[in-house]
């Protein structure tokens, strides 16, 4: 007989467990295939999400003034963004922008990625490229026509995408390990009961002359085939459940095919390992070991060395959270500590097989003191060890991964909760991109709404960890926010917030007024640089003549003169409501009339004159308890000419200010009796600074040598001036290193730092996405913006308290409200988010489904591997049931003793697997949950929760299939002893 027909037959002969086998080799395959292919497409739409964030795509915008040579402006500028953002899907829009104040028309154009064709490596491109596409437009005189901006967040958003992949990707490695750890014992166990059943044969094999090197060929042979044939099964399995969820399967074959190889490659090296080994041995003539002492050795040493290893991966994933480790680019994934779940599943395993000889024994000898066949079960136990410990050992990690799945699906979906309740600060945030989405009034008469309150958000880097800075009214903080986990009381946060004496003294506007009346006087000048001393501090003017005189023979010179004659500068005041948002009501603008002829609106040059001008005020929102809005005079601006290559003086007085309210009544406001002082701390802003008491609100400033106009704003002596009152994210604390009571700088948008004085510390706070995060009073926010920056932003949001006892649904339904609202009142884009999700991708998804599909996986392995011992051990143990059944044991007896060893060692598998399951869940689902909750502030629950369909699930599937298996059992073996098999043994 050939070598060929031989191998046929020899493994006909054990058809059935080769066919176990191969339907091991095809779980495998299929649940690792679905795991990844299931993530690949969640991670996907993270990608979407992510760049998207539940409304249109990012975008780069890049506008500068047109060029002469328009086409080639184009082509330079299409060129470096080709250079910056190579293989990135996308599309470059270009149009031209009128200019009504000049003839030079604006060229803008739009970068817009393809999201449905950008994958994850194109996501650092995007962030990369944004970074650096601003410095080479201004480097590139081709493309920048007197400067150029750049703006748009898609960098941002393609930052915040890939580190939630990168969480995701290292998380959904977890689940993987589990699954391949499953896999690799099933497969081995498998090939030792293959191995036994063929001990018999080898040692013929051997006696006739086959050398171990023919029997391991013949093995690999063989496990090639088997392998083969049930990795192709995996796949197309894998393939079909894919497509039937609607994903691109033949995308994802790329990813599934190398996959499948790999596991088919581990079983047949698993298989030909261990039939090699047993070859070696039977030809060496090695005896076996009689005592067990070098087996029990072994068991223990092998314990020994898994718990060392299972502790060590643990200790290093619980030093980070996740196996995602902190570097200086972001991260990368830890394969050790990712490992030590599977670690520690394995670790239990071994140590529930190392126990079972002790306790089997100890279970025989207590059965052994009733006079009847109880014992035999326990005795058949403690004698075949090496069988029961392959239902161990796939029984503690089936019922470990189900436990740990549930736990990780049941505190992700908890924290994803908790973190989007901390995100939205209310139960509904409406934020908009520019300006603001209108008056919170209008949100608090919605139906639903209980309360609104306008917020601001602004974020600054802090040793390249981002922090964000959250201001909210503090009288309406108890009112709007939610009391998420470790905020503390909120009324007593928002009295530590307050400062009830901001705008004390500050003028004040009646109630409904509309429109404002201003008089005054001022002088502009340019400072004679001959009479300078002993002229003050703003210097003696110079005669219209002696400028003309001095820029005769200089053309450049008598331009820049020309240029700031023919100038203005506009005047405005900021008004503060009850909240504290600000609002910039235009005054007019005073015209430079340096040759005294009395050209423009106001003139005002080096002679001093009087001017009267008016302003309109916009409604003032109405206050936190409802009473009729007023607005509080808080600034005064002048936005001064360029002074050129010449120094500059301005003095301005407003001795009286009239208030006109809809009803026609007139006014005065009082401005005489407030202390202004510049609001820059420069030290040259305050020596040219007259007060002039009894004059209102007046300003000095002196501009030396500043070609571009110059802002002059004075405020209130002490609005803005003192560190504002903080509540830090323990995060932030820990950052900064400060504790109550101690002040700091926290940087804001534009690279200012906003001093504060720390009031209090809280595990995370309301609104703010970001773990490092601080609240302030927007009041006390706005009012130090006033000193800090030009243009103080809008508050930009709105939250939204819905009432008490409001569903999901009543807050879906309330934020569907909102969002049209916001839409009719914002000419930009829109955001609304809930407290019960939405707005954000969700990099849990991939992690929740790759557990779930390792714990099915794992729980069908484990029921194909229990059935294959047990199948073999009905086969393998005819010659017991004929001996029983000779001595009087009925059939029925037999059956169900058989069946009370496989439920009694499964059952105590069981509960080491739940118990090594729920102590590593503890001990680990928070911080892996929270790891894939990037960017978000969160505080991990102090308990684990368990998703009970997750739980039931797979946990009903183990449990059946385990009660089917025994009852199969107990029927094969009364089976045998019923059809007179016996007798043939006996004989």
């Amino acid at each position: 007989m050939s070598r060929a027909g031989l191998l046929a037959r020899r493994s006909a002969a054990h058809r059935g467990l080769l066919v176990l086998v191969a339907l091991l080799v095809a779980t495998v395959t299929a649940a690792l295939g679905t795991t990844i292919g299931t993530v690949r497409v969640a991670e996907a739409r993270i990608v979407h999400d992510g760049l998207t964030r539940g409304g249109e795509p990012g975008v780069v915008q890049v506008v500068t003034r047109l060029a002469p040579e328009a086409d080639a402006q184009d082509a330079a500028l299409r060129r470096d963004v080709d250079a910056l953002f190579p293989g990135v899907p996308y599309d470059l829009a270009r149009e031209e922008v009128p200019d009504d104040d000049s003839d030079a028309p604006f060229v803008r154009w739009t970068l817009t990625p393809d999201v449905a064709a950008t994958g994850d490596a194109d996501l650092r491109v995007l962030t990369t490229g944004q970074a650096a596409l601003r410095d080479t437009v201004l480097e590139d005189d081709a493309v920048q026509v007197r400067g150029a901006e750049v703006t748009g967040d898609l960098g941002e958003r393609a930052a915040d995408a890939t580190a939630a992949l990168g969480a995701a990707s290292a998380v959904a490695l977890v689940p993987m390990l589990v699954l391949a750890l499953a896999g690799l014992i099933a497969v081995a166990q498998l090939a030792r009961l293959l191995a036994a059943t063929r001990a018999g044969e080898v040692r013929l094999l051997v006696s006739r002359g086959a050398s171990p090197a023919q029997l391991t060929g013949a093995a690999a042979a063989e496990a090639g085939i088997v392998a083969a044939a049930g990795a192709v099964v995996g796949l197309g399995t894998a393939l079909a459940v894919l497509a039937a969820r609607g994903a691109p399967t033949g995308a994802l074959a790329g990813d599934l095919v190398p996959a499948t190889v790999v596991a088919a490659a581990a079983a047949v090296l698993v298989l030909v390992v261990v039939e090699g080994l047993q070859a070696r041995a039977t030809a060496a003539l090695r005896l076996s070991d009689a005592s067990g002492r070098a087996r029990q050795a072994a068991t223990w040493g092998t314990v020994a060395l898994v718990l060392v290893a299972a502790a060590v991966s643990l200790w290093m994933l619980r030093r980070y959270g996740s196996p995602l480790v902190p570097t200086p680019d972001g991260g990368q994934t830890d394969p050790a500590a990712a490992a030590a779940p599977a670690l520690v599943l394995a670790a239990a395993a071994v140590l529930a097989v190392a126990l079972l000889g002790p306790l089997s024994r100890a279970w025989a000898a207590l059965a052994a003191r009733r006079p009847d066949a109880r014992v035999l079960p326990a005795r058949q136990v403690a004698r075949r060890l090496a069988v029961s410990a392959v239902p161990v050992v796939l029984v503690v990690v089936a019922a470990g991964s189900v436990v740990l799945a549930a736990a990780y699906t049941g505190t992700g979906q908890r924290l994803r909760h908790d973190a989007a309740a901390v995100a939205s600060g209310g139960d509904v945030r409406v934020v908009a991109a520019q300006g603001s989405p209108g008056p919170a009034a209008r949100y608090a008469e919605l139906p639903g709404a209980a309360s609104a309150a306008p917020a601001r958000v602004t974020e600054g880097n802090l040793d390249d960890v981002t922090l964000s800075v959250t201001g909210v009214p503090a009288a309406r903080l108890g009112r709007v926010a939610l009391d998420t986990a470790g905020s503390g009381d909120l009324d007593r946060l928002a009295a530590a917030l307050a400062v009830p004496d901001l705008y004390d003294g500050n003028p004040r506007l009646p109630a409904g007024t509309t429109g404002l009346t201003l008089r005054g006087s001022g002088q502009f000048f340019v400072v004679d640089p001959a009479v300078e001393e002993d002229a003050g501090a703003l210097g003696a003017p110079a005669s219209w003549r002696s400028l003309r005189e001095r820029t005769a023979g200089d053309p450049a010179g008598r331009g820049l003169l020309e240029t700031l004659e023919r100038g203005s500068m506009p005047v405005r005041l900021w008004l503060a409501d009850a909240d504290g948002q600000l609002r910039a009501a235009d005054v007019g603008s005073l015209d430079v009339d340096l040759d005294g002829d009395g050209d423009g609106a106001h003139p005002i040059g080096p002679v001093e004159r009087s001017f009267t001008m008016r302003a309109d005020v916009p409604p003032a929102p109405d206050g936190p308890d409802g009473t009729p809005g007023e607005w509080t005079v808080v600034a005064f601006d002048v936005l001064q000419v360029g002074s050129g290559n010449d120094t500059t003086g301005l003095r301005l007085s407003v001795a009286e200010v009239d208030a006109t309210t809809a009803d026609g009544t007139t006014s005065a406001v009082d401005v005489e009796d407030v202390g202004w002082a510049p609001a820059t701390q420069d030290a040259a802003a305050r020596s040219a600074f007259d007060a002039r008491p009894g004059l209102g609100l007046s300003l000095a400033a002196r501009v030396e040598n500043e070609p571009f106009p110059s802002p002059y704003r004075i405020i209130a002596a002490g609005a803005g001036r003192e560190a504002v009152p903080a509540v830090l994210s323990r995060r932030l604390a820990g950052l900064l290193d400060v504790r109550v009571g101690e002040r700091t700088e926290l940087p804001v948008e534009g690279g200012d730092r906003l001093a504060v004085e720390v009031v209090g510390v809280v595990d995370v706070v309301p609104g703010a996405r970001r773990p490092a995060a601080a609240l302030v009073g927007l009041a006390e926010l706005q009012a130090a913006s006033l000193r800090l920056t030009t243009t103080p932003p809008d508050a930009g949001e709105v939250w939204v308290r819905a009432e008490p006892g409001a569903t999901a649904a009543d807050v879906a339904g309330l934020a569907a409200a909102a969002a049209r609202s916001a839409r009719s009142a914002s000419s930009g884009d829109v955001q609304v988010t809930t407290s019960h999700g939405g707005g954000s991708s969700d990099a849990t998804g991939p992690v929740r489904q790759a557990f779930v599909v390792a714990a099915l996986a794992a729980v069908l392995l484990a029921l194909v591997g229990v059935g294959a011992v047990s199948l073999a051990a009905v086969r393998g143990r005819r010659g017991e049931v004929a001996v029983l059944r000779a001595v009087g044991m009925p059939p029925r007896a037999q059956g169900n003793g058989r069946a009370l060893e496989l439920v009694t060692v499964t059952a105590a598998a069981l509960v080491v697997g739940i118990a090594a399951g729920w102590g590593l869940a503890a001990a680990t689902a928070p911080g892996l949950a929270t790891a894939t909750l990037t960017g978000f502030a969160v505080v991990p629950p102090a308990l684990t929760t368990l998703e009970p369909w997750a739980t039931l699930v797979p946990g009903l599937l183990l449990l059946a299939g385990l009660a089917a298996v025994a009852l199969a059992v107990r029927a094969g073996v009364a089976a045998q002893a019923r059809d007179g098999a016996y007798r043939e043994e006996v004989r």
